[in-house]
């Protein structure tokens, strides 16, 4: 498990690592991807991209309560059309894209609880995501050809 400050020097370290390739930050609502942005000023949002141009149909699916896979599915398909990493400017988000190397944020089940009622986010959404990030993770390991990394998150 890691503080904030651990967890941003781990980051650090693989985005220097990877300086030269493209890095994809994973994990659920409430992990705190948005937090740890906040350090590093090339990093990018997922959502600050990948929403910008979708049609009324996409808007009206993943605006759905609550999360279902249906949601899931459209949500991948806009971020594969629309999400693009670049060399040295790692994207935090929850849909893995063409990247090099994958950094995947756990949270244990009781933190993500309490994330989530402190951001008033539906637990079971936030819950359900997670097992699908988690099987999307573990679906590409198997594939291979990107290098990944796991963080406990603490905070």
């Amino acid at each position: 498990m890691f503080t904030i400050g651990d967890t941003v020097n781990t980051l650090c370290a693989i985005f220097e690592k990877h300086r030269n390739e493209r890095v994809f930050v994973l994990g659920t609502t409430c992990v705190g991807k948005t937090a740890l942005l906040e350090y590093f000023p090339d990093g990018v949002d997922m959502d600050a991209i990948a929403f910008q141009n979708i049609t009324a149909e996409e808007s009206e699916i993943i605006s759905r309560q609550p999360w279902t896979k249906e949601i899931g599915d459209t949500v991948d398909k806009i971020v594969y059309r629309n999400v693009k990493v670049a060399p040295g400017k790692p994207v935090f988000g929850t849909v893995i894209v063409d990247c090099d190397a994958v950094v995947y944020l756990d949270i244990s089940d009781e933190r993500l609880a309490e994330h989530c009622k402190s951001r008033s986010v539906d637990f079971q959404d936030a819950f359900n995501m997670k097992k699908a990030i988690e099987k999307d993770f573990e679906n590409h390991k198997s594939l291979g050809g990107k290098i990944f990394y796991y963080v406990a998150m603490a905070e």
